[in-house]
């Protein structure tokens, strides 16, 4: 398939350094409720500088090969979401980066 990377496999999910306000929480909420309705749960606290998950890449496709708006050059085909237990604090890195291997020790023994 051309233009597809074919690069799958476990992706970590990091939340952001920077706390979000109450504005910004209740702005992204609403916007979530307009597209999938209001029956959505939403967590009450959103963890900062720390893994609080993973999701299998099933592909990456370029950006344009979708008519959704994306600012990425990348689209990441994503299922099987989990969310882990407990938050791993973790300063992280611009974009996507490889895990220490203490760290994917560390959230492993979450998961399994």
């Amino acid at each position: 398939q051309s233009g597809h990377y074919g690069r799958g496999g476990r992706l970590w999910i990091h939340a952001a350094g920077k706390q979000s306000s109450t504005a910004e929480i209740q702005a992204v909420e609403e916007q979530y409720r307009g597209i999938r309705g209001h029956d959505l749960e939403f967590p009450e606290y959103y963890p900062s500088s720390a893994i609080i998950g993973c999701v299998f890449v099933e592909d990456v496709v370029p950006s344009y090969e979708n008519e959704e708006e994306n600012s990425s050059e990348y689209l990441f085909i994503c299922k099987d979401a989990v969310s882990l237990p407990v938050p791993i604090t973790s300063k992280g890195q611009h974009k996507v980066w490889k895990l220490g291997k203490q760290e994917h020790s560390t959230v492993l023994d979450q998961l399994f």
